[in-house]
């Protein structure tokens, strides 16, 4: 079994985080951190393979610091960034900081375990996005990577189409059969996958790029 330690100060995310994982037989979240005290606390006295941690865990600063400190003091334990930030140089930071891995908040559910599940046995994961924007990183990249159409799970697409329907988060639990944090879950991952930042802006834009008539 992977033990897996979350590290990142919004509740609403870290929840989602776990309710992806958990049905995995493979994988098991032990750990809930949301301050880098706790962090360094659980890893004193719990043993964990593989911690998520949010980059900007409250700054950007705070966990490049906390992340060299998980990888010096504790080799076993692998840590895989998942965060917001897309900038080149940060990746190259973190990676010299000692991360295995790096992910954005919108990844899928397979590709969450899977990066999990490579750097448990102590190798590197970096999908292609990240790939991508290292090896054309620069303004330029930036600006074509920032047109790009959202990829959206299936999903997604459901909650996003209720959401314009103007369904409450409630409705929208109860219609797609799941808990109301996860439907809060899949709205945050829509406002960040589409770089919005409130619902009416998140309507706009599918509509404009024609996820939703």
């Amino acid at each position: 079994m992977i033990r897996v330690l979350i590290a990142d100060d919004h509740n609403v995310f870290v929840e989602g985080i776990e309710s992806l994982i958990s049905g995995s037989s493979a994988i098991e979240v032990t750990e809930r951190c949301y301050t880098v005290s706790s962090v360094m606390e659980q890893l004193s006295y719990t043993a964990i393979d593989v911690v998520l941690l949010d980059i900007s865990f409250p700054h950007v600063d705070d966990g490049l610091t906390l992340c060299e400190y998980i990888t010096r003091t504790y080799p076993g334990t692998n840590v895989v960034a998942l965060t917001m930030h897309d900038d080149a140089s940060l990746i190259k930071r973190v990676v010299k900081k000692g991360a295995k891995g790096y992910l954005l908040k919108n990844t899928t559910k397979t590709e969450l375990l899977q990066a999990i599940q490579t750097v448990a046995q102590g190798k590197p994961y970096f999908n292609e996005i990240i790939t991508s924007i290292l090896l054309h990183e620069g303004p330029r990249a930036k600006k074509s990577a920032a047109g790009i159409k959202p990829n959206l799970t299936p999903r997604e697409s459901e909650v996003l189409t209720l959401i314009a329907q103007g369904l409450t988060t409630q409705q929208m639990a109860s219609q797609l059969f799941v808990s109301a944090k996860a439907i809060e879950f899949h709205r945050s991952s829509l406002l960040m996958k589409f770089s919005v930042p409130n619902t009416a802006l998140l309507i706009k834009t599918a509509m404009e790029m024609q996820y939703i008539d």
